[in-house]
């Protein structure tokens, strides 16, 4: 029976490594790329391309080729064919597929090939390519494609020139490696050994006036943009200088004063809840998740909240936690009571309890925007909001917002016109969109803050830093019962993780009388502490907070 099994095995394991005929591996090369360019009065092109394909395994049903008309006034005559016959148009084995475009799309459709040699052959008339320069007919070509993935054995790219053409500058190569030779009225570039993608770009100046009289329509184009920049660059200067001077004005005139208080201060300066204090001193004075686990870390020191560890483990999960809801007393602050319907409210109705690992489906956008609302009302009604300073700061923050949509949809419209206007009102999307940016970041920094509430929040800004300094160990603990006592507040500044983790190294640190461990060791169970505390602090949810420069040709080529 063994002998059976493993004959079993061996078959299979053979079959899994067969490759089927149809499905070995394949490969192709060019054994020639070869490219006869005539150079035509008038600044035209007339262009063969003939690239010898060696197929290896296959099989292959196409090859490709694609022609950017960049630099160009534009492609025409096009014309394909197969070992020497002249291919018709259409998507079949044995047709050729034209698709105009920017770039043009050519496919020629073969038959299922494999394991053999094909020759390519395609012509096309390119107009406007050369270009006027101060002292010369320019003609700068990009002979090979400039995206392929096969390697090319040869490759020779033959320029034939009018008689009444002169050469004044000796042929250079402006991309890539090949050797030169002029004859009469052709010049030769030959190259070898080409890797995928390796380019070859080439330049031709001929005496002025004896190819073009006048500009290809690209290059008038071009040039009547350029005519332009200066008004588009000083118009762009204009409206970010103009932007920049009044959002600042408005938000110099509108930022409440500086009390900075020096050094740190070792004791909360005053009676504030923690989410409060929080609020008053974070960015924007906005209600965050770390306001919210303030408010229940200081529900639990109450009485109102404990928390358990659940005796369940997953293996993605080392701990899990339950919040039991131990009583709702009637004297609890509007925020209080919108974060307890925050954490206990479910679809079936009002519970007492829920997992932590559960709390991130519990944090709606809309229970979240309770809350966060209860609690900017909270401030306010303590005088410590200014409405005007709080329109301000919404102003700047919708007019940043604004800007930069605006600024994007302009670049994509002038992106999409670049050809009939140019790149240069770009600058303008671009003004708008930097405008957009920095007047967002005024916004958001624009503490809408009384001058009562900018007293307060620099006096709790001075514990916050104590608190800070405490968790790095460059401060010391001014009481013994400091950990639990100041967690909300650490909670609030946004450090609770920090601080459970510094008094966890601590072996005399005494966990709060609301948080149960499982039976463990002393040690274990402050460890318990810091997991609970993180899983807190990340269950916030979602609602809480190579070419030639200017050179025609290239494109891509490829089979397959």
């Amino acid at each position: 029976m063994w002998r059976k099994l493993f004959l079993v095995l061996l078959l299979v394991g053979l079959g899994l490594n067969a490759k089927p005929a149809l499905g070995q591996e394949r490969s192709y090369s060019a054994e020639r790329f070869d490219v006869d360019v005539a150079v035509q009065e008038g600044g035209s092109l007339l262009v063969t391309e003939t690239v010898v394909f060696r197929f290896t395994g296959g099989p292959f049903t196409f090859v490709f080729r694609e022609l950017p008309t960049d630099h160009t006034d534009g492609i025409t005559d096009i014309e394909a064919s197969l070992d020497g016959r002249p291919l018709p148009r259409g998507q079949n084995a044995g047709q050729v597929e034209v698709e105009e475009g920017d770039p043009i799309d050519i496919t020629w459709h073969l038959e299922p090939t494999a394991d053999s040699t094909r020759t390519f052959t395609l012509t096309y008339r390119v107009l406007g390519v050369v270009r006027q320069a101060p002292n010369a007919d320019v003609l700068n070509w990009q002979a090979l494609p400039d995206d392929y993935d096969y390697h090319i054995d040869s490759s020779t790219v033959t320029f034939t020139y009018p008689a009444a053409a002169e050469l004044i500058a000796p042929p250079e190569v402006q991309a890539g490696e090949a050797e030169v030779a002029a004859n009469g009225q052709q010049v030769i570039f030959t190259t070898a050994n080409l890797e995928p993608d390796d380019p070859l770009v080439v330049g031709l100046q001929f005496e002025p006036g004896s190819l073009i009289d006048n500009p290809p329509a690209w290059q008038a184009r071009r040039e009547a943009q350029n005519a332009w920049a200066p008004m588009w660059m000083g118009l762009a200067l204009v409206f970010l200088v103009a932007g920049l001077m009044v959002a600042a004005w408005s938000w110099r005139q509108h930022r409440p004063p500086r009390d900075a208080v020096k050094g740190p201060i070792y004791e909360p300066p005053g009676e504030l809840p923690p989410a409060v204090a929080g609020a008053i001193t974070s960015q924007g004075a906005s209600p965050n998740w770390s306001h919210a686990l303030a408010t229940l870390f200081d529900l639990a020191d109450r009485g109102v909240l404990r928390i358990e560890e659940a005796p369940e483990k997953k293996w993605y999960r080392q701990h899990d936690f339950v919040l039991h809801l131990v009583e709702e007393p009637a004297e609890l602050r509007p925020h209080e009571r919108s974060l307890l319907d925050l954490l206990f409210t479910e679809k079936s109705g009002y519970t007492d309890e829920v997992k932590l690992s559960q709390l991130r489906s519990r944090v709606s956008s809309a229970r979240w925007k309770q809350f966060a609302e209860s609690l900017q009302d909270e401030v306010k009604a303590m005088g410590l909001i200014s409405t005007e300073r709080r329109q301000v700061q919404r102003a700047l923050t919708g007019w940043g917002v604004t800007l930069l949509i605006a600024g994007s949809l302009a670049f994509t419209v002038i992106a999409v016109m670049s050809e009939v206007i140019g790149f240069w009102p770009m600058a303008i999307a671009v003004s708008l969109i930097i405008l957009g940016i920095i007047v967002l970041i005024m916004g958001q920094t624009l503490a809408p803050l009384s001058d009562a509430g900018a007293r307060l929040a620099a006096e709790w800004k001075g514990f916050h830093e104590y608190l800070k300094n405490v968790t790095r160990a460059k401060a010391a603990v001014t009481r013994p019962d400091a950990f639990a006592l100041y967690l909300p507040y650490a909670a609030a500044f946004g450090l609770l993780l920090q601080w459970a983790r510094y008094f966890g190294k601590e072996d005399d640190t005494e966990l709060p009388a609301y948080f149960q461990a499982l039976p463990h060791t002393g040690a274990s169970s402050m460890a318990a502490f810091v997991a609970m505390t993180s899983a807190t602090t990340s269950s916030g949810g979602s609602g809480a907070g190579a070419a030639g420069a200017g050179a025609a040709g290239g494109g891509a080529s490829g089979a397959g």
